[in-house]
């Protein structure tokens, strides 16, 4: 592996490091910026941050850092590998990910916030030989989010996105999902994306069955700044090259600088 292709996975390493040794202050834990795959109308306050850190098949491994501006803004990174465990080469994804949000209508009783955004990060590994990552990344996203109290919160989501990644295949796709707290610190979570964008059978690339991901997880808050989530994703066995279910685990970091 050549030292131009492992700098990105330094740097993030790096960064993640200073961020856990100097944070300044505690945050409490927030509304999820993202579901399971989907994203949500939230973001960040001014000055906080979220370091993420996920494994999946293949020895999959994610690091992410977003940033909060102005209680309105969220800016993030992030950089992917497989095979980090085992004998096999460790492949790295051939592109960073970058995410920008900007909250545009803030949440009021009688109705949603209203976020834009754009994401460039798929799911496991790129393929560079078609141009994608094995799930295509949101790309250009508008979303809506409504959170409730019912017992425990509850949220409901949902947007359109059309993703970069349409050299084969492209156009509009959805999402949608919620999430709801059955005691405190601990909720589950679903979305559901319908891959309209990457299910046509003429598309030697295409790699979905026509049925969508239907994505489930857990989620765990510890104290107020670590948040875990497992991840149970494509339940219905959409992804054609492989069956079963994708599970994962996520951990997450929350701060202020």
């Amino acid at each position: 592996m050549s030292k131009s292709r492992t700098r990105p996975l330094r740097i993030a390493l790096a960064a993640a490091a200073a961020l856990f040794l100097g944070g300044a202050a505690r945050a409490q834990i927030l509304e999820d910026v993202r579901l399971v795959t989907s994203p949500t109308a939230s973001v960040l306050p001014h000055r906080g941050y979220l370091f993420q850190g996920s494994i999946g098949p293949e020895s999959s491994i994610l690091v992410a850092l977003k940033v909060g501006f102005f209680d309105r803004i969220m800016l993030g990174a992030s950089y992917g590998l497989q095979e980090f465990i085992g004998r096999a080469d460790v492949q790295t994804n051939d592109h960073m990910g970058f995410e920008a949000r900007v909250r545009v209508i803030e949440e009021t009783e009688a109705g949603p916030a209203l976020a834009l955004g754009v994401d460039t990060q798929g799911e496991d590994a790129y393929i560079e030989s078609a141009g994608r990552y094995q799930r295509k990344s949101k790309g250009l996203y508008a979303v809506v989010s409504k959170n409730y109290r019912l017992g425990g919160d509850i949220s409901f989501h949902g947007g359109i996105n059309y993703s970069f990644e349409n050299r084969d295949e492209g156009g509009i796709d959805a999402f949608g999902g919620f999430g709801f707290e059955l005691v405190r610190g601990f909720s589950v979570l679903l979305d559901y994306d319908p891959a309209l964008d990457d299910n046509d059978a003429g598309v030697a690339t295409h790699l979905t069955r026509g049925k969508g991901y239907l994505d489930a997880g857990v989620r765990f808050d510890y104290r107020d700044n670590l948040r875990f989530k497992i991840f149970f994703k494509d339940l219905l066995g959409d992804y054609i090259p492989q069956s079963g279910v994708n599970r994962s685990i996520e951990v997450f970091y929350i701060n202020m600088f």
